[in-house]
């Protein structure tokens, strides 16, 4: 009993690591037959000696470095793995029925750099580039011919956040191949050549019509799909127009803080500015019990404190039951949980103390978990900041400074950003980018001299 406890412990603990390990192995098989036409023992024994070891030292090793993978590892490893796969495969066929020269790592290097980031991109084409390197005979010509472009494709696919801009990559990347194959004495006749700009060209296509259907299974988004989810066009925020437009207008306020607060710190502006049109999303159900959207008598007023810090909890959660129904990135679903943190209630705990005499803080507090990421955290800042500036009458720089001051005092004291990874500075950055961009946001305009109409008409 006890042996069979500690092998489910280890399956659990392990079952994933392994299963990435299994699926290469089967990949290995597939590849002999289609290169070799055979399946040999001694052969998959080398190679698997060889790659997987080197797979657990740069695959595993520092993709779990990338907080991502910890927050996310299904989504991400999804993210990772699924183009890593397909584009062996294709390559794999690729060799068999057109030329080697025409394998490419841009479709795999591409869609991860896009959807993940520029190292972990240059990861994948490191493993791909040993993939092939091995395979063909530990060809190390060969593996530099396909990873150098990797890493320029890694590189210029970075910022890119308009389709149109994944033509730099491929004629980066081709450019480097044909550089590479010239430099390291490949040979080539001027048809391998024709066909390096033929097979990236393709290899582009089809990252253009798979990015979309990438994004939907893995919930990763690339800034490209962030930009049009975040279309005002959307069905979820035109119902949220619709049903709660108080909430609508305080949300498309808070982009607007939060992605210039992004930008001061170098972070990732888009998933700020989207990730806050949907933050709220949640408050389409009963949204007559939020103040924005309050005309006339606060519904609050004729239910217990208790109730009422039951409903304002359920914007978070059926906010994020909207997340998963509609596959929002999985970044935004973390967005809406965490951009209350577990902060308390303090109006309604105050309340239920004053009917009670209890004090219960837990009772009051919102279901988290903390911001664990920097875009989430001064989400949660700039929320706290908007609903802070509508209690103030008169708006001035220095009384907003100070007061912003506080609030982000009493976040850091109550542990709301202990997880976030924001530095002082950074923070200090983020306090002086809102209050500018507040006072822009409300700056006073001269009033007009009254002209009669008749003295305008031409």
């Amino acid at each position: 009993m006890a042996k069979k406890n500690r092998l489910n412990e280890f399956l659990r603990k392990n079952g994933n690591f392994l299963l990435r390990v299994s699926l290469f192995i089967v990949l290995t098989i597939f590849a002999e037959w289609i290169v070799f036409g055979q399946v040999t023992f001694d052969f998959q024994l080398k190679y698997s000696l060889v790659f997987l070891v080197l797979w657990i030292f740069i695959g595993e090793f520092l993709l779990r470095k990338h907080k991502m993978f910890n927050l996310h590892p299904k989504n991400y490893w999804a993210a990772f793995l699924t183009p890593l796969f397909l584009n062996i495969f294709i390559n794999l066929l690729v060799y068999k029925y057109v030329n080697i020269f025409a394998i490419s790592t841009i479709l795999s290097t591409l869609i991860i750099t896009l959807l993940i980031d520029y190292s972990t991109g240059l990861i994948s084409g490191l493993i791909f580039s040993l993939y092939f390197g091995i395979l063909f005979g530990f060809d190390l010509k060969f593996t530099i011919f396909l990873f150098l472009p990797a890493a320029f494709v890694a590189l210029s696919a970075r910022r890119i956040k308009r389709r149109i801009e994944i033509i730099i990559p491929f004629l980066v990347a081709s450019l480097t191949q044909i550089v590479v194959s010239y430099t390291i004495n490949l040979y080539y006749s001027p048809l391998d050549y024709l066909m390096i700009l033929e097979m990236n060209f393709f290899s582009i296509l089809i990252t253009m019509g798979l990015l979309p259907f990438f994004e939907y299974i893995s919930r990763v988004y690339s800034e490209i799909g962030l930009l049009e989810l975040g279309n005002l066009s959307n069905p979820l925020l035109k119902e949220l127009s619709l049903k709660a437009p108080g909430t609508y207008y305080h949300s498309m306020i808070i982009s607007n803080l939060a992605e210039s607060a992004t930008e001061i710190i170098d972070g990732q502006t888009i998933l700020a500015r989207v990730g806050s049109y949907f933050h709220d999303i949640g408050k389409v159900w009963r949204p007559q019990f939020f103040t924005e959207n309050q005309k006339n008598k606060n519904p609050h007023s004729d239910i217990s404190a208790k109730l009422s810090s039951l409903i304002l909890n359920n914007h978070v959660t059926y906010g994020i039951e909207l997340a998963r129904k509609h596959r929002l990135p999985i970044l935004i679903e973390d967005m809406i949980a965490q951009h209350q943190g577990t902060r308390v209630k303090q109006f309604f705990y105050q309340e239920y103390y004053n009917q009670t005499g209890i004090k219960d803080a837990n009772m009051f507090r919102y279901p988290g978990p903390i911001p664990q990421f920097k875009e989430s955290a001064i989400l949660m800042i700039c929320d706290v900041t908007e609903a802070m500036t509508r209690t103030m009458k008169d708006l001035n720089a220095v009384e907003l400074n100070e007061k912003l001051d506080n609030l982000i005092n009493s976040l850091f004291f109550e542990g709301q950003l202990d997880d976030c990874e924001l530095t002082l500075r950074e923070i200090k950055k983020i306090k002086g980018r809102i209050v500018r961009t507040i006072m822009e946001m409300n700056h006073k305009r001269i009033s007009y001299p009254k002209i009669e109409t008749k003295e305008l008409k031409e």
